[in-house]
């Protein structure tokens, strides 16, 4: 095949009978028929199955490009690798559990053929299994990086969808079409996130670098969400979602807003990780002890006499981290510290690209306070959140809020 129009890259791991669906999908497209788009590439790059996925693949012969790897490198690593294989004008990301419809490739294609030499990115939409509900019609981010799908699972017709053309700011990765060379310029999805949140960070390092995200509603695909990110399990997905968040934050605020976003950002860290904590574990009673001459002006009592004999011969009670839940605020936490000469070396190449202000991105797509984890509403409701987020243009909205636009 000589240079290929577009490469799509679905990536695996031990999800074969998926796969093989999405994949047969794919290949049903792509040819000189009505609705078939010439000149296209399938690859399918296997993060290391065990259940036959490389096998059954093979047996589609010359049509698709198996890439193996030996390990699990995670969607951002299987992406990569699918990238570095190609040479195509595009690249079109069809997530594994995803099930394209009709008509699915060629609106992807013409429709980044057609847009405007800034636009980078189109974004497909995506609903669940049976076409019925939400999946993927618009995305939100939250000041502190989290990234939402407004709408989801709520039966199609009852959510209004934007018109094609409209601007994103970011596409789902489970369905989207990229400018190669352009996505590559744009240091593609940062292979420290895994999963997850690499998209919102992509879309947002596009916008900041003058780039666009542009809405096509035609390329729809039919999701079974979650298929694959279940079997990591929820707490490894927790840990994911928490640092990646923090990455994107951290990297992709301009100067000016970085220095007035941290303060909400690490309050919040600061107030998940002591409500987990003390709320969900043993022995964190002793974390609520008034200090040394505050129990009166407490209420508090003073130790008991067993806990002073205890400390007196040197053993001490302490609290105990056992929930998976607070772990997982901690662990990714730890890889923040962990990785921070990384991460800033990662911010500077970031902002080195700039283009366009946060003041101009932000304005398009406001960032959203929305209470999600356990005790947020109590934070965002407090007068001292409200002092540190002062002036910031932060748009407060409940989950439910969110999710039945």
């Amino acid at each position: 095949m000589s240079r290929p129009v577009a490469d799509v890259v679905i990536v695996s791991w031990n999800g074969r009978d998926d796969t093989l669906r999405a994949l047969d999908a794919t290949l049903a497209q792509i040819g000189g028929g009505p609705r078939q788009v010439p000149g296209v590439r399938v690859t399918v790059v296997d993060n290391g199955s065990t259940d036959g996925t490389r096998e059954e693949v093979a047996r589609r012969g010359d049509r698709v490009r198996l890439v193996g790897l030996a390990e699990n490198r995670g969607f951002t690593g299987g992406i990569a690798a699918g990238t570095e294989a190609s040479d195509a004008e595009s690249l079109v990301f069809l997530n594994n559990d995803a099930l394209p419809e009709d008509g699915w490739l060629e609106a992807l294609v013409e429709g980044l053929a057609n847009a405007d030499d800034d636009v980078v990115a189109l974004a497909g939409r995506i609903v669940d299994y049976e076409g019925e509900l939400v999946d993927f019609v618009e995305g939100a981010m939250t000041f502190d990086g989290h990234g939402f799908q407004p709408g989801f699972r709520k039966p199609l017709d009852e959510v209004p969808e934007k018109p094609a053309g409209s601007e994103m700011l970011f596409a789902c990765g489970g369905n989207m079409i990229v400018r190669r060379e352009a996505y590559q310029q744009l240091g593609g999805f940062d292979d420290d996130f895994f999963a997850y949140l690499e998209d919102v960070d992509f879309g947002w390092r596009a916008w900041l670098a003058g780039r666009r995200v542009i809405w096509e509603p035609r390329a729809t695909v039919r999701h079974r969400s979650s298929a694959t990110s279940n079997r990591l399990g929820d707490f490894e997905r927790g840990v994911l979602f928490e640092r990646n968040a923090l990455q994107t934050a951290i990297k992709n605020y301009d100067d000016e807003h970085l220095q007035k976003m941290a303060g909400p950002i690490f309050l919040t860290l600061l107030h998940r990780m002591h409500r987990y904590t003390v709320d969900r574990n043993p022995g964190t009673e002793l974390l609520r002890r008034p200090a040394f001459g505050e129990a009166s002006h407490a209420g508090g009592r003073a130790a008991s006499l067993v806990d002073r004999l205890l400390a007196k011969f040197g053993y001490h009670k302490g609290p105990a981290i056992v929930d998976p839940l607070t772990t997982t605020q901690f662990r990714a936490t730890h890889w923040f510290f962990a990785n921070q000469k990384r991460l800033a070396e990662k911010r500077a190449a970031v902002q080195a690209m700039r283009r366009r202000s946060d003041t101009d991105i932000l304005a398009k797509f406001a960032p959203l306070v929305v209470p999600t984890y356990h005790g947020d509403a109590d934070l965002f409701g407090s007068a001292l959140f409200a002092v540190f987020a002062k002036g910031l243009g932060l748009k407060k909205s409940s989950l439910k809020e969110l999710m039945e636009r």
